[in-house]
Parts: C-alpha cells; structure tokens; sequence
C-alpha cells in the first residue's frame, strides 16, 4: 500500500520539476534556452565568441553569429535516462553527452578575431552541422550549422577539444575556462 502511494507521488512529481525548470529561471537567474552572448573567461582573460571555424587545412566550415547563443546551466542531476518516457521531458547534460560522443579534434581560441578554431582530419562530412560550445557550469546551442567559409585559420591558443554526437552535432568543450554569464 505504501509502494503504491510513494510511486504515485513520485510519478507527480517529477512533470512538476520538468514545468518548474523548463518556465522559471535557473539558480543563476538564466533562463534556460534564452539567448546569451557566447563570453568566456581564460588565462586572466574575457573573450566574446561569435565565430567557431572548423578546418582541415584545406577547407573550412564556419557558424557566424552576433546575437547571442541558447545558454544553458549544466550544474544539474541527468534526469534524462529516468525510465518511463519521463527522461525525455529533461535535457541531457553536457557532461553526459560529452562521454558519450567520439573525439573529433582539438580546439584552440583567437582572441584578437573572438574566434574558436577546431581542427578535424577531414571537415566535408561536418557540412551542415549543429553545433554546441561549453565552459564551466554552461554550454551554448550555436544558432545556425556549419556552412562552407571562414578561411582556415593560422592558429590560436589550446582550449580544448571537439566531439561528435551520434546525431552529428558537435560537441566544444573548453575545460581551462569559464562562461561569464
């Protein structure tokens, strides 16, 4: 009797938490999904990204954006795996996602033109890829795929690596630094 009423309970409460999080603020007053500018902060410096180039020297794929991108806050439980279609209603955390995808590549930062450079062995099968970007406690959904242009940069900072989704998104993270929210 007491499983019964516990089970219920907790099949109520977890459509509660989801409508909670998904219409509310997070923890840090940002609203998951609204648009944020892509900041990070590295070796004592603040950076604005609106460019990511990824390149396999001989052609480049590139994203271009200026309005910001859909920040979310990663310092959270993975709810997703909950059975019962439940998890579907929660979105999987970066890190969770991270483990999951194939390495790619490396990642480095151009400060003077607020670019990240990925450097892949081929690009041409990244054509058309959705891309996100995480540092620290948050990551960014980049508007727009991945389009020809961009001319294959000379080279950056190191800041971190790239992975591939089985969906084929991709996945940046730059572990040396954090989002300036």
């Amino acid at each position: 009797m007491h499983r019964r009423h516990f089970l219920t309970s907790l099949a109520l409460t977890f459509p509660a938490l989801s409508a909670t999080a998904a219409l509310g603020d997070g923890p840090d007053g940002i609203q998951p999904g609204a648009y944020y500018p892509v900041r990070v902060l590295g070796a004592g410096q603040s950076t604005r990204i609106d460019h990511v180039i990824v390149t396999d020297g001989r052609q480049a794929l590139s994203i271009n954006w200026r309005s910001g991108a859909a920040l979310y806050d990663e310092d959270r439980i993975d709810l997703s795996g909950v059975g019962g279609g439940i998890g579907a209603l929660f979105r999987t955390p970066f890190r969770t996602r991270w483990r999951q995808a194939l390495p790619l590549g490396t990642v480095e930062i151009d400060r003077g033109r607020n670019t990240l450079i990925a450097r892949v062995e081929d690009a041409a099968p990244l054509l058309g890829a959705a891309a996100t970007v995480a540092a620290g406690h948050f990551s960014w959904d980049l508007p727009g795929r991945l389009a020809p242009g961009g001319a294959p940069a000379a080279g950056g900072e190191p800041a971190g690596a790239l992975r591939i989704e089985e969906d084929g998104r991709l996945l940046v993270s730059l572990p040396q630094m954090v989002a300036q929210v």
